[in-house]
């Protein structure tokens, strides 16, 4: 591109270039090489969608890979489109097409001729007959092992779309943690999916563009390839929210023409400026994606009018040095803002990220973004850690993986502690906290970088520096200032941890920590504490407790064990969770061995077991005044469960409890899917009444002005009345309620969620 013109790209796009091949240069003998395999694929699969997918990865492919290697993916694209047969996608294409896309984006990296095989691959074990036998024998154990990972992150049952989720991803990052190229087969595969999401229905449309938007966006964002990051983002955010989309696109498009002058104008003064200096530079207007654009509105509560940095300048030079000497003269040209500049280059992020970026005083008096790079850290920050592996690549096999390593410790560190987060929905809270989410970066005394999520605190800096660390800790400072524990760190803080060997954690800091794994230390650190003083509880609380057993009934040889009924039945009256928490409860002196054990001798002196709850429940009522009817009993207190509000049309389930006679749960809640068969009791609705029933509901919506509203007329409107609500904003872009509400009867409640379905922006409506 000529030096200072400037390229803005207003639409979501993919940056693939779709003029013919000959327009490329691809030379006459490569272009027949390239035709001869179409004549290899079954003969329904040569239609123009198949012909254009292929030649596309030829070109690109070509570019790069020797014809050996071109063969290579040739031989796998036969054996995909022959494998895949007749096999269709949701949007009728032959299945290949698919394949053939993802195995493009991963061209554009130019990865090697194994990642793109195993990336038109990749779904032949999960939807053909092929095993991985045969794939080792025809491709090698490489592509074997990359086919076969990312297959496994698809093929597992789960019970729940969570659980589902959280066990995918930690396999994925077992296996990242491996071979990265598993996930940049992964993330290509995701963005051509999302590229033709509109295939699928609605509700699986947003399904997948939030999954996009909170979990494989980040993830490319946290492997540095942001022109990957920006596509999923723009194109998740135009499923998830046409609305605002297209209103912002609209804005955007009338803006840009403002915006590109003053752009456009300050490129003219550079140029010539850097002329003078004898300075190459490559000068690009960089346009801000739509996502992002919003993503500021909401962050800083500005309207678009507001936001100055539609366009950037990005300057790209040949040499470090000459990084440096663009800053100088473009600062000589306008004057910096304080506070808004940042060395990427001394003090690079996480992700590999490399660049200057100041903002400046720019013609016109308007605020004006500029980004100075060199082209090797421009492809790292298009390409991230694709464009590191290439390079270890172009060393050979047996390279140097030290630098690697290091850039994707990260992985390592999200796998810490797995075995402590066994439940899935925690593991990927954990993920989303603590990798999945934007970075701070700090110094140590010794101006080691440390990348902490954002929002970290003290408390989270001393754990990441060591655990012994964070258990010591007990003051830290902030630019030589001592700071207080809640302090949010900020980028570029030089931070210091004051430490003691007589320190330890305090609880309070669970609740300052940002970080789940700092959680999880402080965490472990109290349970080894609280472990420690049980056994030392219960060890005492034995001694009284088998002192009085001795004292009451001498020469019996009676011991702690031949009670345990008796306790355990003292442990439920006084509200304790079993015997063993009875004698922790004793051997603190909360409860005293005599009095345990003269409660232990009452119920032995009876005649009887005490009679069921139940039955001390009962009470004179005729079944025909009752809502609910236990079949074969009259009279017996009956109440319905909170932790599924059943209402007249549920399938219902009695249970019996000690103290509320027999609770209602409707049939399918999982509490009363935990009660013994033996304390069931069948229930049926009785003869409906003039009452009102509570029921709980949850409601995701697109966040937008007025929905609350929305939602209150639709409820009133159908004769219904909200008792509770609560709402949490999740991503900026979506809300979500839980509504607890008063309803006659299961058929007053469809009707309610019908009328909410059509709210505009509403998502999905559960009840809980």
């Amino acid at each position: 591109m000529e030096a200072g013109k400037i390229a803005v790209k207003t639409e979501v796009e993919s940056p693939r270039d779709p003029a013919p091949l000959k327009a490329k240069g691809v030379d006459r003998s490569s272009r027949a090489l390239m035709e001869s395999y179409i004549g290899r694929i079954p003969q329904e699969q040569r239609v123009a969608n198949v012909r254009r997918a292929w030649q596309e990865l030829w070109w690109r492919a070509s570019r790069y890979l020797q014809k050996e290697e071109l063969m290579q993916v040739g031989d796998a694209f036969v054996f995909a489109a022959v494998s895949h047969g007749t096999q269709l996608r949701y949007n009728d294409d032959p299945y290949i097409v698919h394949s053939l896309g993802a195995a493009s984006v991963l061209s554009d990296m130019q990865l090697d001729v194994q990642t793109l095989d195993a990336a038109l691959l990749h779904d032949v074990l999960e939807d053909t007959a092929v095993t991985p036998e045969e794939l080792r024998i025809k491709f090698g154990g490489d592509v074997m092992v990359l086919v076969d990972g990312v297959t496994k992150l698809g093929k597992i049952q789960f019970r729940t779309v969570e659980e589902y989720q959280a066990e995918n991803l930690r396999k994925m990052f077992l296996v990242m943690a491996k071979d990265i190229r598993v996930v940049l087969i992964k993330l290509a595969d995701r963005l051509h999916n999302m590229s033709t999401i509109t295939g699928h229905k609605r509700e699986k449309q947003i399904a997948i563009a939030n999954e996009t938007l909170e979990i494989y966006a980040p993830l490319a964002h946290r492997l540095g390839i942001y022109h990957i990051k920006r596509e999923l983002e723009d194109m998740a955010f135009k499923v998830i929210d046409p609305e605002t989309y297209y209103d912002i696109r609209r804005r955007v498009r009338k803006k840009l023409p403002e915006s590109e002058m003053v752009i456009k104008k300050g490129m003219e003064i550079l140029r010539e400026r850097l002329a003078e200096e004898s300075v190459e530079a490559e000068i690009l207007g960089r346009p801000k994606h739509y996502y992002s654009i919003y993503e500021k509105m909401n962050r800083k509560n500005l309207s678009l009018e507001q936001i100055y940095d539609l366009l950037a300048m990005r300057v790209i030079v040949d040499t470090l040095s000459e990084c440096y000497q663009v800053l100088g003269i473009v600062h000589t040209l306008w004057k910096p803002i304080p506070g808004q500049f940042d060395d990427y280059i001394a003090n690079p992020k996480g992700n590999m990220y490399q660049s200057l970026h100041s903002t400046v005083v720019g013609p016109g008096g308007d605020p004006l973004e500029v980004q100075i790079r060199t082209r090797e850290m421009h492809r790292m920050a298009e390409y991230g850690i694709a464009a590191h592996w290439q390079y270890k690549e172009k060393k050979g096999r047996g390279g140097d993986m030290s630098e690697i390593d290091k850039k994707l410790a990260w992985i390592r560190q999200a796998l810490e502690g797995q075995g402590e987060t066994s439940a899935p929905a925690e593991f990927l809270d954990n993920l989303k906290t603590d990798v999945l989410t934007a970075e701070v970066l700090v110094f140590t005394p010794q101006g080691k970088v440390i990348s902490l999520p954002e929002g970290s605190t003290p408390i989270d800096f001393a754990y990441s520096v060591h655990t012994e660390v964070g258990h010591q800790c007990i003051g830290a400072m902030v630019h030589g200032k001592i700071v207080p524990m809640d302090y949010t760190l900020q980028n570029g803080d030089y931070v210091r941890i004051l430490t003691s060997p007589q320190g330890k954690p305090s609880r309070d800091w669970l609740k300052i920590a940002k970080a789940n794994r700092t959680r999880n230390k402080i965490k472990s650190y109290f349970r080894q504490i609280d472990r420690a003083e049980r056994e030392e509880k219960i060890e005492r609380g034995r001694e009284l407790l088998d002192h009085e057993i001795q004292r009451r009934y001498p020469n019996e040889g009676r011991t702690i064990d031949s009670f345990t009924h008796l306790l355990s039945r003292v442990a439920s009256d006084l509200g304790i969770n079993g015997v063993e928490d009875l004698v922790v409860a004793i051997g603190t002196g909360h409860h005293t061995a005599h009095g345990v054990m003269m409660r232990a001798d009452t119920l032995a002196s009876k005649d009887s077991e005490v009679v069921s709850s139940a039955q001390k429940a009962a009470r004179p009522t005729r079944e025909s005044e009752s809502a609910v009817v236990v079949e074969g009993a009259d009279g017996v207190l009956v109440s319905l469960a909170m932790c599924c509000c059943p209402v007249p049309g549920d399938k219902i389930t009695g249970c019996v409890t000690h103290t509320r006679g027999i609770t209602i749960h409707r049939h399918d809640c999982p509490n009363a899917e935990k009660v013994e068969r033996d304390k069931k009791v069948p229930v049926i609705w009785g003869i409906k009444k003039e009452t009102r029933y509570t029921a709980r509901i949850k409601v995701e919506a697109n966040d937008r002005v007025g929905v609350f509203a929305d939602l209150g007329t639709a409820i009133s409107q159908t004769d219904g009345s909200i008792v509770n609500i609560r709402g949490t904003v999740v991503n900026g872009i979506r809300t979500r309620f839980v509504i607890e509400l008063q309803v006659w009867d299961l058929e007053h409640l469809y009707r309610i969620i019908a009328r909410i379905n059509l709210i505009r922006g509403m998502i999905e409506i559960t009840r809980d």
